[in-house]
């Protein structure tokens, strides 16, 4: 046997790396001598010694345990059943890469789409990928013509090839393939990487030189004034110092001292310098550094050009418009349009650094695609220009360097970025700063101005004649302060010494994510604030914990000490511990003294009133809060303190000075990019939201999307401050009540803001009173002669007095007149002496008994309202009908001997139990039956104690429908439906339950006494298999079978059973077969006979003639009912072609509308899944994809489940229909 070959450690073949795993399992496969077996089938020669077959043998079983390695488990069973390496090779080629014409068409889009990345990779491997794409297209039934793929290599190559391809595209045909233009390919790459290696070189040569010559010049600049000159025999850059005797050495002929030549007098280059930087004429220059933003914008300099011209219009500066002139272009037939003309400052990124240049009358030509600088005005400013090695060295008159452009594509190009000034802020301007920083104190931005604590304020005007802000007089009103003359101070000497916590909460309103409560942690060295928004109190200790170990490793520095109040979230015994362990001392206030945990507390304010101002001034709603909350604290941290000796918290904590470029104002206008996978060619490209802060963990701000109801954080974001969100996309600006709290509960329904700006622009009068519509009922009490008396509004709140309905009125803001009700009783003690009465009607006017319950089923309160406790029954209108149904489930429990009453025992576990009440319907969704059911709160069981199995098998409904078809439409089978009463109840139970006596039937003078069960009970969760037990022994003894492969069919000679818990299906030749088995059955068990199967587990089945129709009527008219207050619109198309669902959002960032909450989404979801497996399956597809978002839901996605609910409303009365097949 051979020596074991290379370790086997390429990846594993899953469902997307089938090309590379077949190339790597290749290799291993020729490593291990095993390759001359997937490509041929040739067997073992017959003269081969023992030893030969044995290794021949081995090497064959090898190459399929070799490939059965290299695969996943899952993908296992496709070649599991044969041991030969060259049939699973077949077997994986066949699934993984099958000649058909869908996988022959997304190979062919991926051959032309292939493109050369010099970044990433060379021009050889570049060529390799096309020629492999082409053979992976040729196995798959389709070779690529030759030119194709000659051309496919040159179609998408940079721009340093464009040369070569003109030559390429010049060849023979018999000349062009893709081996010659592969081999063209790799030479010019060849020469393109020695010129760059050349250049490079250059580069790094003339820097050197650049360096060097600034060391010399700083060194001759010391060393003239005493004589000393470059010694040629030392180090380059070194002097040494010689002295010449008084009145010796040479003369300079500037100057007329001796001692120094003209060359080394420095009165005459001063002189030079300051004549040569007075040059203002059309060009001017000086080599400086200068602040400057970050992109690199490009100059050409073109000598054929007559004057400097500019597309950008923001980089001028003594702007002037000129009527429309027109310049000619250098070809003299074309022209372009001059705008304007004026000065423009441009910071050159040259080798020697930052160089500044003045353009003089720059001419404002927007329609041009390239910036020029003019050769011929260089050459009248006095500038020379010198050509050597690609690059235009450009110097003054006396040949001082002065900057450099370098060569690009056959341009001489400068590069670098035009100086803005700063804006001029006139009073105006300084409230859009104040507004940006998140109505930031104006004291504050002059400080920083000064201080120059930020980028960005560098010329602010500092006088102006009004500060006043609105917003912030509403927002930050204060009392006068009686505290004067108190010197602020901070005790700690750098970061992380202390820290102060604190907790504000809860919020009068939630906010968009469901918080409630902010955290805000504060360095006190560098005042830097860290903020956390939280749902519950409880996730104080986990987010402190998340706060420290980044903080700790940011730094590099430990926490020493942390100041809080008494608030028992900083108080438990786990947060204590977890300080101490670390050895973090813990400082607390006193009771009942905020002020020693002041900084916390000032803070708490202070944001508070930021956010109340900022919500003012943009009209957001409050549930902005903790939006508002964010956008503050990230400008606070970039605004300095008192304390911090002119630098911002976030200089100090960082040590780099930040910016505030970025900051645009709360609440403006935004527009966000939307990408192209997110939208097809004919929808907008951006969607229109509100600025509502900055992202936090990446680049980009925060927008609130109206329409989708999300905020999304983007960098690709277009903000126009000049305008508000709110007035802009809704009409008006809503100013709320933020300074008192008297937060409309409401706003955090999807109501529009025009809606509610126009129920709040102006007082509204109270609305008329008309309660035609309401109920009046006299109930009287069963034990007594007094009747109570009590009103139904339209909402189906009940009204027991004349002060319920005036806080009613009040509440929904009706006109509350006394005189119109009546809670005087107008009969007697006749038990059915309940009446109506409106406003217009006499106290002598009554009703009979059958026109008042008439009356009252008629009212939509009484068609959907089934009681839920036992005492709702008592006050029910149906009062007597529950109540003989709840008789009536005691009576049979009584008759089956459910239980017996037995003392209590003090290690006695006893379960509770309620009552649960329904209305039974029929298939036309007639009332049947008042249904009440007595079940056990089985929660409380113990599995292994209280139960242990708990399965019961039920029929597929696929298989009742087949069935169905089959016995009954084809075979011509009789059918019969039967409903088993109280199933559960005969279920023996192996297990002693206790259980406490029904509400209302408990026995009297044995109150106390609790039921021990013997028989299963519903609630239970061993009651289900305890039934289906009872019922196999029963239809055993009958002499059913029950299926192996459905254990819910039983099978009997001519008759077939169907179970589903208690609906049992029952199918047979005959009609006295039926019959009999029928009859059995309803021997041994209490059934209703229902007849043939019209209803079954939601569905209708009818059979007209030779045909057999379901659909689910009944059942959705029962929705129609639930969801009466569903959004009702005729729908065409379930999900439209080319429909974009929203992403989904985190669980706790769904935002529910009232109407939401009512029509919950996942409910909508269960009932469509139902009717979609039953009756209506082309809403299937649809309900699956909306049952993804399931747990991230926005309100794009809850309307499209109304609109497939409504596409079910509009079908309802389709048929799903079977045809009888006759058979010969």
């Amino acid at each position: 046997m051979p020596a074991e070959s290379s370790p086997f450690a390429i990846p594993k073949l899953d469902d997307s790396n089938y090309t590379s795993w077949k190339e790597d399992m290749k290799v291993v496969l020729m490593d291990r001598g095993c390759w001359s077996f997937i490509i041929e089938d040739k067997p073992c020669p017959e003269q081969a010694t023992e030893k030969e077959k044995f290794e021949y043998d081995w090497r064959k079983q090898r190459s399929y345990t070799t490939i059965y390695q290299g695969i996943e488990r899952k993908f296992l069973p496709l070649i599991r059943h044969t041991t030969d390496g060259k049939e699973a090779w077949n077997i994986l080629k066949t699934n993984f890469e099958p000649t058909s014409k869908a996988r022959l068409a997304v190979l062919i889009d991926e051959f032309f789409e292939l493109k050369f990345n010099p970044v990433e990779e060379t021009i050889g491997i570049f060529c390799k990928r096309v020629e492999e794409k082409k053979t992976q297209v040729k196995e798959a039934g389709f070779e690529i013509p030759e030119l194709l793929i000659a051309l496919q290599l040159i179609r998408r190559l940079p721009a340093e090839y464009d040369h070569l391809v003109q030559t390429l595209y010049r060849l023979k045909d018999e000349e062009f393939n893709h081996r010659e233009v592969e081999k063209q390919l790799v030479n010019e790459a060849g020469r393109i990487q020695l010129k760059q290696k050349d250049l490079n070189l250059d580069y790094t040569e003339n820097a050197y030189t650049v360096g060097s010559f600034r060391l010399q010049e700083t060194l001759k600049k010391s060393s003239e004034r005493s004589g000393a000159v470059l010694d040629p025999s030392r180090n380059p850059g070194q002097y040494r110092k010689i002295r010449y005797p008084k009145g010796m050495g040479p003369f300079c002929d500037f100057c007329s001292r001796k001692g120094h030549d003209a060359s080394k007098c420095y009165k005459k280059r001063n002189k030079e310098k300051k004549q040569a930087f007075a040059s203002e004429t059309s060009f001017c220059g000086t080599n400086q550094a200068f602040g400057v933003s970050t992109d690199w914008d490009q100059f050409l300099i073109d000598t054929a050009a007559t004057s400097h011209f500019c597309y950008e219009r923001d980089w001028f500066k003594n702007f002037k418009e000129l009527t429309t002139t027109k310049d000619l272009l250098a070809d003299k037939k074309s022209s372009c349009e001059v705008k304007g003309i004026g000065d423009i400052d441009f910071i050159v990124k040259d080798i020697k650094g930052n160089v500044k240049i003045t353009l003089k009358d720059v001419l404002y030509t927007p329609n041009m695609r390239r910036n020029l600088i003019s050769g011929a005005r260089m050459d009248i400013a006095g500038l020379k220009i010198i050509w050597s090695d690609n690059v235009m060295r450009i110097c003054h008159s006396n040949n001082e360097y002065f900057f450099s452009a370098f060569r690009q594509d056959m341009f001489y190009l400068v590069s670098g970025y035009p100086l803005l000034d700063s804006v001029m802020y006139t009073s105006v301007d300084l409230n859009l700063i104040h507004k940006r920083l998140c109505h930031v104190n104006i004291p504050l931005i002059k400080d920083m101005c000064k201080n120059k604590s930020v980028k960005g304020l560098e010329k602010v005007k500092i006088k102006i004649e009004n500060e006043s802000c609105i917003a912030c007089n509403v927002g930050k009103a204060t009392r006068t302060s009686l505290k004067k003359n108190y010197v602020y101070k901070r005790v700690t000497k750098s970061v992380l010494n202390k820290v102060h916590m604190d907790l504000w909460g809860p919020a009068p309103v939630n906010s968009l994510g469901g918080s409630k409560y902010f955290l805000s942690i504060i360095d006190d060295f560098s005042r830097k604030i860290d903020v956390f928004t939280l749902k519950s109190k409880s996730e104080v200790f986990s987010i402190f914990k998340e706060y420290l170990s980044r903080v700790q490793r940011e730094l590099g520095r430990k926490l020493k000490s942390v100041r809080t109040d008494n608030g028992l979230e900083f108080c438990h015994k786990d947060f204590k511990t977890f300080l101490r362990d670390l050895g973090i001392r813990m400082e607390r206030t006193s009771f009942y003294t905020p002020e020693l945990n002041g900084i916390a507390e000032r803070f708490n304010r202070s944001s508070i009133e930021a956010v109340r101002t900022m919500l003012q001034d943009s009209g957001l709603q409050p549930r902005f809060w903790a939006e508002a909350f964010h956008a503050y604290v990230h400008t606070k941290n970039l605004c300095s303190h008192k304390l911090t000796e002119g630098k911002t918290p976030m200089e100090i904590w960082s040590g780099h000075k930040p910016s505030i470029r970025h900051c645009r104002t709360f609440g403006s206008l935004a527009y966000v990019y939307v990408p192209t996978v997110n939208r097809n060619k004919l929808q907008p490209k951006a969607k229109i939201g509100i600025l509502v802060g900055y992202a936090v963990n990446r680049r980009g701000y925060r927008v609130w999307l109206p329409k989708e109801r999300k905020v999304v954080e983007s960098i690709h974001v277009k903000i126009d401050e000049t305008k508000n969100g709110v007035k802009t996309l809704f009409g008006k600006v809503k100013h709320y009540d933020y300074a008192i709290y008297q937060l409309d509960q409401n706003l955090n329904n999807d109501s529009d803001y025009r809606a509610q700006d126009e129920k709040s622009s102006s007082p509204k009068k109270p609305l008329s009173l008309d309660i035609s519509t309401w109920i009046r009922l006299e109930k009287p009490r069963k034990k007594s002669k007094r009747i109570d008396v009590y009103y139904y509004p339209p909402s189906k709140e009940r009204l027991r007095s004349i002060n319920d309905v005036k806080m009613y009125c009040e509440k929904n803001k009706l006109e509350f007149d006394p005189n119109q009700f009546n809670f005087k009783p107008t009969t007697t003690n006749t038990r059915f002496a309940e009446k109506s009465e409106c406003h217009n009607e006499t106290s002598s006017d009554s009703v009979d008994e059958a026109s008042f319950v008439n009356d009252i089923f008629q009212n939509e309160i009484y068609m959907t309202e089934i009681p839920k406790t036992f005492k709702e029954t008592q006050i029910s209108p149906d009062k007597e009908k529950w109540d003989e149904a709840m008789s009536e489930e005691i009576k049979l429990m009584q008759n089956r001997q459910v239980w017996d009453l037995v003392e209590p025992k003090s290690n006695m576990k006893v379960l509770g139990c309620r009552w649960v009440y329904n209305i039974k319907h029929d298939e036309k969704n007639n009332v049947k039956k008042y249904k009440s059911r007595l079940v056990v709160q089985g929660f409380k069981q113990r599995p292994g104690v209280d139960f242990t199995d708990v399965f019961a098998p039920l029929v597929n409904f696929d298989i009742i429908k087949f069935l169905f078809v089959l016995l009954v439409c084809i075979l011509g089978w009789n059918h019969a439906q039967i409903d088993v009463k109280e199933a559960y109840l005969y279920g023996n139970l192996d297990i002693p339950i206790y259980m406490q006596q029904p509400e209302g039937f408990a026995v009297k003078g044995c109150e106390h006494y609790v039921c021990r069960l013997h028989k299963s009970i519903y609630g239970l969760h061993q009651s289900g298999r305890q039934w289906n037990i009872e019922l196999s022994e029963i239809l055993f003894g009958l002499g059913f079978h029950q299926n192996e492969l459905c254990n819910g069919l039983y099978t009997k000679s001519n008759c077939i059973l169907l179970v589903y818990v208690d609906d049992i299906v029952v199918f047979s030749k005959s009609q006295s077969d039926l019959e009999n088995s029928i009859l059995n059955i309803k021997i041994k068990l209490e059934i209703t006979e229902l007849g043939p199967v019209r209803y079954l587990l939601g569905v209708n089945f009818e059979r007209i003639e030779d045909s057999v129709y379901l659909h689910q009527n009944t059942y959705i008219n029962k929705l129609k009912t639930r969801f009466k207050n569903l959004p009702r619109r005729r729908i065409a198309l379930i999900l439209k072609v080319g429909c974009i669902l929203p992403d989904r959002v985190k669980e706790n960032e769904i935002i529910e509308t009232e109407l939401m909450r009512q029509i919950p989404y996942k409910t909508l979801i269960e009932c469509l899944s139902f009717i979609a497996n039953r009756s209506i399956p082309d809403i299937a597809f649809a309900v699956n994809t909306m049952s993804q978002f399931c747990n991230g839901y926005t309100y794009h996605h809850w309307t499209i489940v109304v609109d497939n609910l409504n596409y079910v409303f509009n079908t309802m009365y389709y048929k799903i229909f079977r045809i009888l097949i006759i058979l010969g």
